[in-house]
């Protein structure tokens, strides 16, 4: 494109010069007058260096990577989950162990989608059930004997020394196939005899019956001038429903300090529990019972009745006690009133 303007320029000078220089033909020709022409400017352009033609590329192919919309990529955690891993609820009332400190774990980013690994398992949670352990004790009241009351005796040089009228039930725990249950035992008067010996501080009283017996030990509390069971020892042989032969059944106890009475005094209570060993108690129902010291009569002495007899009517002392509450303040209520009001008539 240079070039061709170059040239273009070049001829039209050459052109102007020729028509300027003469008018004339043949000899005759004179010069014309010549015509001043404004001084022109030529401005040489510049040149460009020339280029080798070259194949024209294709357009370069521009890679665009199309990203879903809230999509994070995250690495992948380092962490391998073991091959068959097994996650196992911790049962009730079992010690729960803390997760492994290499053990890392990863919050999924929102709408991130994770596979599950195939070889992952879950397992339903077992359920366990615990029975605790305990011992299964009698209950404090005891169903009524339907034997009569018998009547035990001991006797020494002095005369009475042990004189006891009352019932008595053997309670027995046995086993009966998987169970435990609790077998009773009346102690029938009319087959029972009473033996012992009786000294100045201890008073020892057997009852035998075919069965078995039951041995009392009463001791004396010089310093409190009372007397107390001290020991009891009894012996069963008996065949209690559901089992298949008869069983003996033995207890001792050399620990205790019941039947508190003072000395001359009879003790009296409608039932006491004895526990004479492990899953074996002898009941004394509707008792009176008297050692070492008896009046000239020969029989009981001035009765002490146990605590538990000594029903105190709450009920009616808190009805009595309102009662009179009550009326003191009807009283007083009444000479206030009477006190304010004006005595006799009053002149107008």
């Amino acid at each position: 494109m240079s070039h061709l303007s170059l040239l273009c320029l070049v001829l039209t000078l050459a052109a102007q010069g020729s028509g300027g220089g003469v008018d004339c033909v043949g000899e005759a020709c004179r010069p014309r007058p010549a015509t001043l022409v404004p001084a022109t400017t030529v401005w040489a352009p510049t040149l460009a260096p020339l280029k080798p033609a070259s194949t024209p590329s294709p357009p370069p192919t521009t890679a665009h990577t199309t990203k879903a919309a809230n999509h994070t990529v995250h690495p992948k955690p380092t962490t391998t989950t073991p091959t068959n891993r097994t996650t196992h609820s911790t049962p009730t009332n079992y010690t729960t162990h803390s997760t492994p400190t290499n053990y890392t774990t990863h919050s999924t980013p929102s709408n991130h989608t994770t596979a599950r690994p195939a070889n992952f398992t879950t397992h339903s949670v077992p359920t366990t059930t615990r029975h605790a352990n305990h011992t299964t004790l009698p209950a404090p009241t005891t169903v009524p004997s339907p034997v009569p009351k018998g009547t035990y005796k001991l006797t020494n040089k002095k005369g009475l020394c042990f004189m006891a009228t009352l019932r008595i039930q053997l309670r027995v725990q046995y086993s009966f196939g998987k169970q435990e249950k609790w077998g009773i035992f009346y102690v029938q008067p009319n087959k029972t005899k009473a033996s012992g010996i009786c000294d100045e501080h201890s008073v020892n009283v057997t009852l035998s019956f075919p069965q078995g017996f039951i041995k009392l030990r009463f001791r004396t509390d010089t310093k409190e001038k009372t007397f107390y069971l001290q020991q009891i020892q009894t012996q069963l042989l008996y065949k209690f429903p559901g089992t298949t032969k008869s069983t003996t059944y033995a207890a001792h106890n050399t620990a205790l300090t019941l039947l508190t009475t003072h000395l001359g005094h009879s003790y009296e209570c409608s039932n006491v529990s004895v526990e004479a060993g492990n899953h074996f108690w002898v009941d004394l129902e509707d008792q009176q019972v008297e050692a070492f010291e008896f009046p000239a009569t020969q029989t009981f002495g001035p009765v002490e009745k146990c605590p538990a007899d000594k029903h105190v009517p709450v009920v009616a002392i808190v009805v009595a006690v309102l009662l009179i509450l009550l009326i003191v303040i009807v009283v007083v209520a009444y000479l206030v009133g009477r006190k304010r009001s004006p005595a006799g008539y009053q002149s107008i």
